[in-house]
This record gives C-alpha cells, structure tokens and sequence, in this order.
C-alpha cells in the first residue's frame, strides 16, 4: 500500500523472506505449546476432532442455519487424510502466517523494519487474542486475509485487468472462514475498490462478493428449519469497556470483546489501555508521512465504519435500534457479535505504523543512533503491551486427547449407519447433559468448550445449543432441540425414552462429570469413564430428512458457481504466472545470461 519508491531499504525486492520469517517467529511465540506436540486445544468453539464424518449439515444441506458452511466440509474432508489434530496445528499456524505476510505486503514500499512493526501490530493485538481465546479460529483467520484482500482490491482498481483473478481469490477464501468474514471482506473490496470508470466495476465488485458467499448465503436463504430471535442479543453480545476508560478507549485500541472472561488482566490496567491507544495515535499520525500512503481517505473511511458498527449496539438506543430492525429483517441478526465487525480498523494502522516506524529510522545519523530504539519500540510495542497472547495464553491453552470412548460411541454409531444404509435412514442421537451446548469435560481440566460430538459422531446428532450470556438465554434456531426439550420434560425416564423414539431418537449419549438429569430407559451399549451410550431402541419415526430436493439443487448450484468462478480465477493467476516467468527468461537470455 505504501508507494515503491521506498523498496530501496529492504523493501519489496527480496522482502518476502524477512516478512515470512518474523511472521513465522510471531506465530511459533503464540502457538508454541500447541506445536510442541500431539493432542488439540480445546476451547470455546475450537472444536477439532481426530476424524469429522461426512454430513449434509457441513454443505447447508440439512436445513439449518449455516454457521460452518462451508469450512466444515473442508475440515472433513482433510480428516479423512491426516488427523485432526494436525488439521488444527496447519490451520492456525497457516493463517497467522498468511497474515503476516499479507501484511507485510500491504506496505511492500517501506523498509523491512517499518514492514516487521506493521506485522506484528497486525497479528499481535487484543482483537486477536479475544477470538483466539474465544476459540473463533475461522473468523480469525478470515481477518487475517483481510490484508490480502485490500491489497487485491487496491489491484482492481489500478490495474482491473490483472486484478480480478486474485481477489476472487480471497473473497471466496474468506467466505469459507465464516458469513462474517465473507461480509467484512465484501465490503473492504467494495470501499477500496470501487472505481469511477468504468461505471460497471462497483456493480461488479459487489456481484463477484455475492458469488464468493453463495455456498453459506444460500443455504441461508432456503433454511426451512430454522428461526432467528433477536430478543436482546444486540445488547448480549456488544462490546464492552475493559478498564475505566470506557468502551470507546477499547475500541480504539482492537480491544472491547463482549466476553469479558476472555479478557487478559492487563488489559483491564488503566495504563496498558491508554498506551495501546497511544500506539493507535501514533499510528494515525504515521499516515501523514512523506510519501502519503496512497488510498488512505478509502482506507480511513472503511475504519471509520467498522468502528462505527462495532460501537453501534453501546450508543445510546443503539442495541434497541438493531432489535427493532432485526425483527423486520431477520439477517441484521449475523451483527450481533459487533466487536467483530471492528476488524478491518486494523488495515488503517498498518500503512500508518509502517510510516511512522520509516519517519524514525529516517532520522537516523550520526550521534542520533537512539533513534533506532524508537523503531525498535514500535516493532515490539504490541507484544509488550499484551504479553497473554504469548505461548498459548501464558499457559492458559492446553494440550488435550479425547478418550477413548469417544471411538467406541463413534463405531457403535456408524454400524448402526451401515445397518440402515439400504433404507436411506440416518441415525439420531440426542446428547444430554441438557444444558446449553458448552461443556466442562474432566479431562479437558474443565475448560468451556463447544460440544464436540456433532462434529466428532456420526448421524444426526441434537446438542442443546441454546447460549446464555449475562443471564439472557438466546433460544435455539432449531425445532428439533425444542422438540426434544418437551420431551425430556417428562421426568419418568420410559415416558421420556418413548417420546424421544416417537421423534426418530435412537440413542442417548450421556456425557459423563456433568449432572445429566433424567436419563431414558435403554440398553447401555457403551459405559465408560467419560461417556455413556443408551440404546432406546428402532425409533418410531425417521429423522429430519433435510432441505428438499430444490432447496438441495440451488444450494449445490451455487456452490459449483463459485468452486468455478474460484477455478478459472486460479487458472488465469497460474497462466499469468507462467507468462512472466517465460518474459523474464527472454529478458535473461537477451542479456546473455543463463535463465536457470
């Protein structure tokens, strides 16, 4: 984003390799312990699993809303190679290393010292902490391809011929991480890169966004089974002040997550707050450099909006606003975790870091070395003011293996799949306890973490997934959990065991060191330490049977639109590649040198 001119000091020529190796040292400091041998991290709704079954549900083809569509199908299908827990292990160290660099890129004029502060500030920040620790790992690496689609977007409208390629590229890429980072990439795309001339590119722009959502925003559109409620989830889920200095001194610093347990303790320091925003300052004041960082109006714009969306809900009527609207159009319901929404604020402080970390080094001479501890500082600044994203939360994320019953639940399960296979039946499994779908597994040390067994067993499995923040309990989206919540109202276990059949329910899966309540009458097929299975016996009903077959059609057909716009995109970059590096051969051989 920086102009080229000041490539000469370690800038783009030969920079790939500094940038890729600070990131690399970066992203070993925050996942050292994950790294350091087998097992996952398993918290909040990091949920990986040693082998994720093949589902309907992971393409949006089972009715529900698609909150994992379509990452889940990739994750599945990696699981079906490698396992789990090095899925997870290449995912998190991929993208915070992809962000890095990206990063990197994004101010590819300035010297490699100016590049490396604006990486760190990038990767290392209490926005990306709180969706670490929160175990947000797709919509943190959805912000972590932000830089890649700006700088893609800044292409677009520069060299339009060159690059639409790359940015289908990223928008698709970030519409795998999660909805949220399809919409927060579109709309960066549309702010950075829309341009006067031609008239038709802003519509292009936005056409090609919607396409590179298509695989979760039609599922979306066709869900048959699902509701949204809005009831007080704006003000739930807003973000919130972490030290005296209120919420808008958070904001201003990446910080102000709504899970206020996710918090580090210093950020809750009336210092650390008020230096981190300094550093925001400081940043700011770097756009005003010579030479300006080209797009910095657009780029201003664009954090502008996203502080003002992440900050909406806490303005006064703000969250009732949102409420009022979410009623009349159900989809303002994806904005309810706003604090997410901050994170393209970040793209303007990496040309203004990297600007200020150049003014300082500029000022360079003799006798004015200590200027060198101000770049210095500008470099680290990020990690000293927020030392708990380090080493996996300073400790705090540990190493865990499931048991073993998880894999003799997951065997009894898919022979029952098998058994069943000729009448096109599934297997449905309710999970109890019922209490919300967070758990506290003994041998996870009691960490909260989103039930593992829709991902990890085979099936139609029902968690209750109602969430409950401060008090508010957000109802489910799904018919079958309060379906099967009447159900299990009875109290009489072979009352409870018959309801539950009647509903197409064959087996109860008790997770053990949790109060489980009311337990159905069955044959106990598996009892182990951790969990145990209850066969209740042929279900009197089939399970759900998911969207239907037209419903089916136009979410696979916009799936196979954007797997080909993706395709022919990567198809053009390739061929592009290839042709340049056959020019440059020409070049060398003109010159009498040798093209190897």
């Amino acid at each position: 984003m920086l102009p080229e001119a000041g490539a000469g000091r370690g800038g783009r020529r030969g920079g790939w390799g500094t940038d890729a190796g600070w990131s690399v040292l970066l992203a070993l400091v925050v996942l050292g312990p994950l790294l350091l041998g087998r097992g996952y991290w398993l918290f909040g709704d990091m949920v990986f699993v040693p082998r994720q079954p093949w589902k309907d549900a992971w393409l949006g083809l089972d009715g529900s809303l698609p909150r994992a569509v379509p990452m889940d199908a990739l994750v599945s299908v990696a699981t079906l190679v490698v396992p789990g827990w090095l899925v997870q292990k290449a995912l998190l160290l991929g993208a915070l290393v992809l962000g890095g660099v990206g990063a990197g890129r994004f101010v590819a004029g300035a010297p490699a010292y100016a590049r490396l502060a604006a990486i760190t500030l990038f990767v290392w920040n209490p926005w990306t902490h709180a969706h670490l620790a929160m175990g947000q790992w797709a919509i943190l690496a959805g912000y972590l391809l932000l830089p890649w689609v700006a700088t893609a977007a800044t292409r677009v409208r520069t060299d339009p011929r060159a690059g639409w390629p790359g940015l289908v590229v990223v928008l698709v890429a970030s519409a795998v991480c999660s909805p949220s980072s399809g919409l927060v990439a579109v709309a960066t795309a549309l702010v950075l890169g829309a341009a006067r001339r031609p008239r038709w590119q802003p519509a292009a722009l936005l056409a090609t966004g919607v396409v590179a959502n298509l695989p979760w925003l039609l599922p979306t559109l066709v869900a048959s089974t699902s509701r949204v409620g809005v009831d007080g989830v704006f003000a739930a889920f807003a973000a919130r002040a972490e030290s005296s200095l209120g919420v808008l001194a958070s904001l201003w610093s990446l910080g102000g997550t709504w899970k206020t347990s996710v918090v580090p303790a210093e950020r809750g320091s009336v210092v650390v707050v008020a230096l981190a925003g300094l550093l925001t300052c400081v940043a700011l004041l770097g756009l005003r450099s010579r030479p300006r960082p080209a797009g910095t109006r657009r780029l201003g714009l664009l954090a502008a909006c996203a502080l003002l969306v992440a900050a909406l809900p806490t303005l006064p009527g703000g969250d009732g606003l949102l409420e009022a609207l979410g009623e009349r159009v159900p989809a303002l319901a994806v904005l309810r975790d706003s604090h997410r929404y901050l994170a393209p604020a970040a793209l303007l402080l990496l040309p203004g870091v990297a600007g200020a970390a150049t003014w300082a080094g500029s000022r360079v001479r003799e006798g004015r070395e200590a200027m060198w501890a101000v770049v210095a500082l500008l470099a680290v600044a990020p990690v000293l003011l927020l030392p708990s994203l380090a080493w996996g939360g300073l400790g705090t994320f540990e190493r865990t293996t499931y048991p073993a019953d998880w894999d003799r639940v997951a065997a009894v399960l898919e022979a029952d799949l098998d058994t069943r296979a000729t009448t096109r039946a599934t297997t449905r499994t309710v999970v109890l306890p019922w209490a919300g779908s967070y758990r506290g597994f003994a041998w996870n040390d009691g960490r909260a973490v989103l039930d593992p067994a829709p991902r990890l067993l085979p099936g139609d499995v029902v968690v209750d997934d109602r969430l409950v923040v401060d008090g508010l309990v957000v109802p489910s989206e799904d018919p079958a959990v309060r379906d099967v919540a009447a159900a299990l109202e009875g109290g009489d276990p072979g009352r409870t065991a018959a309801a539950l059949r009647r509903l197409g329910v064959r087996f109860v899966l008790v997770e053990k060191g949790m109060p489980s309540g009311t337990v159905p009458t069955g044959d106990v097929v598996v009892d182990g330490p951790a969990l145990r299975l209850v066969d209740l016996g042929a279900p009197g009903a089939d399970p759900r049977d998911g969207a239907g077959g037209t419903a089916r059609a136009v979410v696979l057909a916009g799936g196979g639109l954007t797997a080909s716009l993706l395709l022919v995109s990567l198809a053009l970059i390739l061929r592009r590649g290839s042709e340049g590096r056959h020019i440059d051969d020409r070049r060398c051989e003109s010159l009498g040198g040798d093209p190897a």
